[in-house]
């Protein structure tokens, strides 16, 4: 039985292959999945709406999905519905009262969008061959788009450009913190894969990814990564070692993380960086008083807005217009997930945000142990862990950044809900992985 925090919707009769072995990545729908997975870097030129070049491939993605559903009679399961839908009526009803209620229906429809497009991938991958091509699709991708970026800006990035003042990479994203948050994801789904099969072609992949990363300057994909790895290791040493030693290692980490801390302050490693004469080290690692300030003080300006507000909310992309009407010294969008929800969409908003991780993390539950995983999709994702792990990185931008629009952040949701509805192995029947 379903857990309930997914969709089931039944068709109204069989077809034809339900009892039957239908294929479980066509032509058609494998060569529109891997153009979504592989676009997720295109994100300029925007239209209108803030629409890009991977939005059109992600649109095509769902639409031969949902050809092959009605072909097949497949049972559709929606995973993040409960959290989503309430997130969506939050959002719809703030609107309407706002006042930017065409942006903010606007914003209602994107988060519908995205929603559909982690639906449409997690029945996907409801098979091993599927889930096999998915993860493969995203960490051979991630991994050329990874050594071309850098091939293509390496002279820019480790000179900072002209010899002018450095600039922080945006590559084909056009944000530096999409960016980072792309190639920190990236990394993790290629370890968790195991993907490019060679071990020297996967360390040069993971190579060029973090120097991307650095690239970009954001520091929310740096520390992301390091909470993703984290999160991965102790996990898997809870599935090899057992609890205890798991539990140890968790203690550990951040008491080495801390003390790490408490040495770079004493040594003032930030101010050396940022006066250093090395762009990468002055672009990230040198911006944190900085990026720490600035983020503080948009948290603070948002923390009043919501004290003025009703608990409707405001408006879905609402914060900038009211702080600027507000005539705040630092006007900007709320880069916080959570206090979005909050000034945006309300007490519902806040409500169906936690429902929403609720249902993630039941899916991340039931993913990172492999050896609770069909063969054939331990084989697919043998350490499933960092996927588990990513969202650890997720966690970490949703307080510095708004990331519930990003697009690889769902389509790793639906990564992680294809492994957690037909991952788990099935004594009864010994063909775990296949609805």
């Amino acid at each position: 039985m379903s857990p309930a925090s997914v969709a089931t919707l039944r068709p109204p009769r069989a077809g034809p292959h339900v009892n039957g072995p239908a294929p479980a990545v066509d032509p058609l729908t494998g060569a529109a999945v891997l153009l979504s997975v592989a676009a997720l870097p295109l994100l300029t030129p925007a239209g209108p709406g803030n629409i890009a070049p991977a939005d059109g491939l992600a649109l095509l993605a769902v639409g031969t999905m949902l050809l092959r559903l009605g072909w097949t009679r497949e049972r559709v399961r929606v995973p993040y519905l409960l959290g989503t839908g309430l997130l969506v009526a939050a959002g719809a009803a703030s609107a309407l009262r706002g006042d930017l209620p065409a942006s903010g229906l606007l914003a209602v429809l994107q988060d519908l969008f995205l929603l559909t497009w982690a639906a449409a991938l997690a029945n996907f991958a409801r098979r091993a061959d599927g889930l096999r091509f998915l993860v493969d699709s995203w960490a051979l991708s991630a991994s050329c788009w990874g050594v071309g970026l850098v091939v293509a800006a390496g002279p820019s990035l480790l000179s900072g450009g002209n010899g002018g003042a450095p600039a922080r990479a945006t590559f084909t994203f056009g944000d530096e913190n999409a960016a980072g948050f792309y190639f920190v994801l990236s990394m993790l789904v290629i370890v968790a894969a195991r993907r490019p099969r060679r071990r020297s072609l996967r360390i040069i992949a993971l190579a060029c990814l973090a120097l991307a990363t650095v690239g970009s300057g954001s520091l929310g994909a740096i520390s992301g990564l390091l909470a993703g790895v984290a999160v991965a290791v102790v996990l898997g040493v809870s599935a090899r070692r057992g609890a205890a030693l798991a539990l140890a290692v968790a203690v550990a980490l951040p008491v080495g993380v801390g003390s790490i801390v408490l040495l770079s302050e004493r040594h003032h490693v930030v101010q050396a960086a940022h006066d250093s004469g090395n762009p990468l080290l002055r672009n990230s690692l040198g911006r944190g008083h900085q990026s720490s300030a600035s983020r503080s003080e948009l948290a603070r300006e948002t923390y009043e807005l919501w004290r003025t507000s009703d608990a409707w909310g405001r408006g879905p992309v609402s914060t900038q217009h009211a702080l600027r009407s507000a005539q705040a010294p630092y006007p900007k969008e709320a880069h916080n997930d959570w206090l979005a929800a909050l000034v945006e969409r309300g007490v519902l908003g806040v409500l169906g945000l936690l429902l929403l991780v609720a249902e993630i993390g039941l899916w991340a539950a039931r993913s990172w142990d492999v050896r609770k995983l069909a063969p054939t999709v331990a084989a697919a994702v043998p350490a499933p862990q960092f996927v588990v792990g990513a969202l650890a990185t997720a966690t970490i931008f949703s307080f510095t950044h708004e990331v519930l629009h990003d697009r690889s952040l769902w389509a790793l949701l639906g990564l992680l809900a294809a492994i957690g509805i037909w991952g788990r192995s099935r004594p009864s029947t010994g063909t775990g992985g296949v609805s």
